[in-house]
């Protein structure tokens, strides 16, 4: 039986759990490398070419953390493997460390042109196998944290361009009304119903103003880490019940029927009650927004397998299937928000999904054409516990 210096003094080979795919034809390699770097949390698995290594990466739904496979090998060697895995997006910071019997600088400069991370030469003193293993995986990690921060920054200079283009945009209407009618309010006007008039034209423009406003900075807050949920368990019919009495009055101006349909059996998730009764808002508004004069809007709740769900359907022209991914997408509406036809940030769906997220959940969109649109939240779903009959009724029962 090998022995595997699986700790160097107390110390395991790999300072976190990992699951790494070793690929030699050679049968007594793979089985000296899961005896020399297995551990408690980590999964060694063994291929005897390149093709069955790359049949277990491409096929596989789990990912793997590193790669450490032989170059001279039968059927796919070392340099195709390194070459299918660099060839797409899926592996390319997959590192990949790589074995050869060859001193051959020429070898080692072709791996390193397809993608080698590293290499080592036979025979393997595994532990300095080991240590450069491990030395790869830190590297790994923290190249993956960069990335992830560079892409965190790239996305908050995105956000904050696009926010700006929209503040731009959507701020200049009702600040022309603003300071059009407080002209004519500061020229003075002897008839008082025109005063009250124009007064009432700054009084809507300026609350329009203030609704964009902070629609678009809750936005902002929930798109960069600003906003912390404070869920409780609670039953999702009465969030809903709470968001369609806010929205009936919006609902009767339209004159759009808002109706709530519940389930027999109750559906409880863990909700921050106030972003989840927003999103769900948003999602009313929405659906009032593309619903016809004299339509209707069904509201259902009900559980769904695992999940407790917020169904919100809508009568209106319905999304063409190709239009359904851009409507989650902030500002747009299916169309380019600065040259749209349709009134609105294009807000109301990314809001609802961004809340959604961070209740751990997810909001799916369905429509065609005609058919109006279904949104619909999935929350897990909490089981409560039924209480039994009060005393009183179970003596007469008895």
């Amino acid at each position: 039986m090998l022995l595997a210096h699986t700790r160097e003094g107390d110390r395991y080979v790999f300072d976190q759990p990992l699951r790494l795919l070793a690929v030699d034809d050679d049968p007594i390699m793979r089985e000296f490398a899961v005896a020399q770097l297995s551990q408690p949390g980590c999964e060694i698995v063994t291929a005897e070419d390149g093709e069955a290594a790359w049949d277990i990466l491409a096929g596989g739904a789990r990912g793997f953390d590193l790669v450490l496979t032989d170059l001279e090998m039968p059927r796919l060697n070392g340099f195709g493997l390194l070459g299918q895995i660099r060839a797409g997006a899926r592996f390319a910071h997959l590192p990949v460390v790589v074995i050869t019997t060859r001193d051959d600088v020429f070898a080692i400069d072709r791996a390193y042109e397809l993608g080698a991370t590293s290499f080592v030469s036979k025979p393997v003193n595994w532990r300095l196998l080991g240590h450069q293993l491990r030395y790869v995986m830190r590297t790994s990690r923290m190249e993956a944290e960069i990335r992830a921060a560079r892409d965190e920054a790239r996305g908050a200079a995105d956000l904050r361009q696009s926010l700006l283009a929209l503040l731009q945009h959507e701020t200049r209407t009702p600040l022309h009304g603003i300071i059009g009618f407080a002209e004519l309010l500061k020229n003075g006007a002897d008839d008082p119903a025109t005063r009250a008039s124009h007064a009432d034209h700054v009084l809507g423009a300026a609350r329009e103003l203030n609704d964009k406003l902070r629609r678009v900075f809750y936005y902002a807050q929930l798109s960069t880490g600003g906003v912390t949920l404070e869920p409780e368990p609670a039953a999702l019919v009465h969030v809903a019940d709470q968001a369609v009495r806010a929205m009936r009055g919006a609902a009767a101006a339209a004159n759009v029927t808002l109706a709530v349909d519940t389930a027999d059996e109750p559906a409880h998730a863990a909700c921050d009650l106030r972003h989840l009764g927003a999103a769900l808002q948003e999602l009313l508004a929405n659906a009032i927004a593309h619903s016809a004069c004299g339509g209707r809007v069904e509201v259902t709740v009900a559980r769904d397998g695992a999940f407790a769900c917020a169904s919100i359907r809508d009568g209106g022209q319905g999304i063409a299937p190709e239009s359904l991914a851009r409507c989650l997408e902030p500002f747009a509406q299916g169309a380019d928000p600065m040259t749209r036809s349709l009134e609105g940030l294009g807000l109301g769906l990314p809001l609802a999904r961004r809340i959604v997220d961070l209740h751990g959940g997810r909001l799916e969109l369905s429509s065609s054409p005609s058919e109006g649109t279904c949104a619909r939240i999935l929350l897990p779903l909490i089981v409560r516990e039924v209480a039994g009959p009060p005393a009183a009724a179970a003596s007469e029962a008895a």
